[in-house]
């Protein structure tokens, strides 16, 4: 192997790429199969785990510098974990703080099993906790099959349920990755995770971030759409980021967007008349 090839090992497949090049792109340059959008850093979807330093990258933001050893799936272990207390936030939303062997901190994604006809059915759930607290995670009744809804609200404390949890990779990096340290900062959610918007004002304030509130985007029901569809030119929503942007004054907005179902390119449309950057918007599905 010449000095300006890396070996780079991929599910098991080595691919030689360039030294120095972007590693996505060598990666699609060689016939690898990896999941992309933005290539800009903002989406995620090209995220790759390093096997050897135990953490998670961007591909499209990673330059191939050495050999590596990555795969495309999150490394992850199934525990029994006891059901510490049940709360019921609405008739479609419920509440579970879960005592196990858990690192998982805000942000972090785990699966909760729950049995339904001598089978496993897992939902994936985003952890609510502070680091080095019991697991707190949502449970929404739209996301399970009713079977499964109904073995959620007969969970009792003391339960045991699985819960499947990362491993290998590095806990409670969300807000550190999206670095909005003491930046004014916004959280649009769709319709479905509005719900947890208190979460998300707790877990920000204790970031010290300037926390400016919440929106909920609506779905609307248009006659030729066989699904709903999200706007973001509604009038409420235009003047909520208008408001905000006043209000963070010489601080550069951040925006969260909580939710699926919007492309990169329908944010760049909707943000571009505020003259707010595509670096200022995160995601989190």
């Amino acid at each position: 192997m010449g000095s300006d090839v890396v070996t780079v090992e991929m599910n098991s497949t080595c691919f030689e790429l360039p030294y120095g090049e972007n590693l996505l792109e060598s990666l699609l340059n060689q016939g690898a199969f990896v999941r992309h959008g933005c290539r800009a850093g903002v989406c995620g979807a090209c995220r790759l785990y390093d096997q050897q330093n135990c953490d998670s990258i961007l591909s499209c933001q990673t330059s191939v510098m050495s050999d590596m050893s990555l795969t495309t799936q999150t490394p992850s272990a199934s525990s029994v974990f006891t059901v510490l207390s049940k709360r019921t936030l609405s008739d479609s939303v419920v509440e579970l703080t879960l005592l196990g062997p858990s690192d998982e901190s805000f942000g972090d994604r785990v699966s909760v099993s729950f049995s339904v006809e001598d089978e496993s059915v897992f939902t994936d759930c985003m952890a609510l906790n502070q680091a080095g607290s019991p697991l707190v995670v949502l449970i929404q009744k739209a996301v399970l099959s009713a079977l499964a809804w109904q073995q959620v609200l007969l969970l009792t404390e003391n339960a045991s349920i699985n819960v499947t949890l990362s491993s290998g990779v590095r806990k409670g990096r969300l807000l550190f990755e999206m670095d909005v340290a003491e930046s004014p900062v916004v959280v649009i959610s769709s319709s479905s995770n509005g719900v947890f918007e208190s979460y998300w004002r707790d877990a920000l304030v204790d970031c010290s971030v300037q926390y400016l509130g919440c929106f909920s985007l609506l779905s609307n029901d248009k006659p030729n759409q066989p699904k709903p569809s999200v706007s973001l030119t509604d009038d409420a929503f235009i003047a909520f980021l208008s408001d905000a942007l006043a209000n963070a004054g010489s601080g550069v907005l951040q925006i969260i967007y909580h939710g699926q179902k919007i492309s990169a390119k329908d944010w760049e449309q909707s943000l571009r008349p505020l003259r707010i950057r595509m670096n200022q918007l995160h995601f989190v599905r």
